[in-house]
């Protein structure tokens, strides 16, 4: 705090000078303490300021129900407020310094000058509330014109707030985020790439694809995507990845050691600025192809290749887009499916991408039915093939599943090379090899998959320790193995059903011998 009153002087120069920008100065002050302080806004942005809302309300309840006078809870709130608006923009100006200092996009600076007007506006309220409060005592028209003047300035200043608001919550969670489910995006079609571009890649265009483009949709896109682009960095496309002057690129070609990106994602996980900032962040073998990928130039290609088809561009939009012609013949797939036994069903209301379960087809489903995938590959999210009489041969059929988020392959003859055909998988989360006949070569093809996060070995030669260290090298991979403990019933176990006895032969019955007792005889008469 010091330093900060020492700069003032020279900070006011330099604004007199066209020069200034307080979030350089509010930088200087020290990252640790500095990026702390900014984090309070998260604590004092939301309930005190509610408080204001609620003061805004209960005034126009009195306009509504033709109350006079102020509310009790008017000037109380409003105090709270002012006070909670002023630690909410400088600690927000410092946030800004930290979290957004390359960025200066529009949304930023809506809703950092929106937020100060708006509590600027809290301040003068609650001085104008006192003071209402003073002379209510003056019962006069002009004390009623004035409380009049009062209320709509209070909403007008209740809807600001609103305003800033609805960009801070784009900030943080992307473009849209507070709209887009009044006024959803339209889908577009999108255009199978061309074949001729198809063919036109480079190997280094390829490495991109192949390599580098699953790294950055599972890491990177989230935030520095078409929805958010923390730090004013967006890379997502060539024309976004190196936008403006070359002192501004994240990525500089053929030098991997000057490069923003690659300082970030190799920076300690304990190190604030380290990217990704959540999760385990990039492995070894990912930054290695990072650098690669840099070093060699930095190529990155527009075409929409891969898998067979047209697909999401990099990153993928909100909205999954599928090329009519794909989504036609993944339609007739499906219902050539179902007449096969398979369940097919959409993973959501209004989703293009299908949910597929052929664990239960009689007879069970084999590799000659797999050519009843082919089609609707691209657009598949989940695939259930468990207990299938599926084998290496089937599964290859497969490839093209870039959409694929959960497999599940238990107790199925598949192993490691029908799992290695089919590539890096960009969104694979979860798959289940209960039972098959993987084994602990296929330990590197599960270490490379982008996006995978478990996977159940249990029953196979991959749950081995070599194996299970090699997979969970970058510390994003849970194994499910034997030494699982499962939930045991606490309880003595539950007596087995009694089954019933073969009827015995019962003892012949020996009766004995029936003693009659005489009857007597009735008396005769005698004459």
């Amino acid at each position: 705090m010091i330093d900060l009153l020492a700069s003032v002087p020279t900070a006011t120069l330099a604004f007199f000078a066209g020069a200034f920008d307080p979030t350089l100065v509010i930088a200087d002050l020290g990252s640790d303490l500095g990026r702390t302080f900014g984090r309070v806004h998260a604590l004092v942005v939301h309930f005190p300021l509610s408080l204001g809302l609620v003061a805004v309300a209960a005034e126009w309840w009195r306009t509504l129900t033709r109350r006079e006078g102020l509310s009790p809870l008017t000037l109380p709130l409003l105090t709270i407020t002012a006070i909670a608006a002023v630690f909410a923009a400088g600690t927000g100006w410092i946030n800004a310094s930290f979290e957004y200092e390359n960025d200066g996009g529009t949304t930023l600076q809506l809703h950092r000058w929106i937020g100060l007007a708006s509590a600027v506006a809290f301040v003068g309220l609650a001085v104008w509330c006192r003071v209402i409060s003073a002379r209510l005592e003056l019962a006069s028209a002009k004390n009623a014109v004035t409380i009049v003047d009062f209320r709509w300035t209070a909403l007008a200043a209740a809807l600001a707030l609103g305003v800033a608001g609805h960009f801070g919550g784009e900030l943080v969670h992307g473009t849209g985020y507070t709209t887009e489910l009044l006024f959803p995006a339209v889908a577009k079609p999108e255009e199978a790439p061309n074949e001729a571009d198809v063919a036109a890649l480079t190997s280094d265009d390829r490495y991109f694809l192949e390599k580098v483009r699953p790294i950055l949709e599972a890491h990177c896109l989230e935030c520095h995507g078409p929805r958010k682009q923390k730090g004013g960095m967006r890379l997502d496309s060539k024309a976004w990845l190196f936008n403006g002057t070359q002192d501004k690129w994240a990525v500089i070609p053929g030098k991997s050691a000057e490069s923003l990106l690659v300082h970030r994602v190799e920076l300690e996980r304990i190190d604030p600025d380290a990217m990704p900032p959540e999760g385990d962040g990039l492995n070894v073998d990912e930054q290695a192809v990072i650098r690669k990928w840099i070093d060699d130039g930095a190529a990155y290609p527009e075409v929409r290749a891969g898998g067979g088809g047209g697909g999401a561009a990099v990153g993928g939009a909100a909205v999954v887009e599928i090329a009519p012609a794909v989504r036609a013949k993944a339609e007739a797939a499906a219902k050539a499916l179902i007449a096969r036994g398979v369940l097919v069903q959409p993973v959501a209301a209004d989703s293009p991408l299908f949910d597929i379960n052929a664990s239960r087809a009689e007879p069970a489903f084999s590799d000659a039915d797999a050519a009843l995938f082919v089609d609707i590959a691209p657009v598949v999210a989940n695939l259930n093939l468990a207990k299938s009489a599926i084998t290496d041969a089937g599964i290859a059929q497969l490839r093209g599943m870039r959409y694929l988020e959960r497999l599940r392959l238990d107790f199925t003859a598949v192993g490691d090379v029908g799992l290695q055909a089919l590539g890096t998988m960009p969104r694979l989360e979860s798959i289940n090899l209960v039972g098959s006949k993987v084994t602990p070569a296929l330990a590197q093809w599960i270490a490379s998959q982008p996006a995978l996060r478990r996977v159940y070995v249990w029953q196979t030669t991959l749950d081995d320790p070599a194996a299970t260290k090699t997979m969970t090298a970058g510390g994003k991979i849970e194994i499910i193995g034997a030494d699982l403990p499962l939930a045991q019933p606490k309880g003595p176990p539950m007596p087995e059903d009694a089954k019933p006895d073969a009827p015995k032969a019962e003892a012949p019955k020996t009766e004995a011998p029936k003693t009659e007792t005489p009857k007597p005889e009735d008396p005769k008469p005698t004459l």
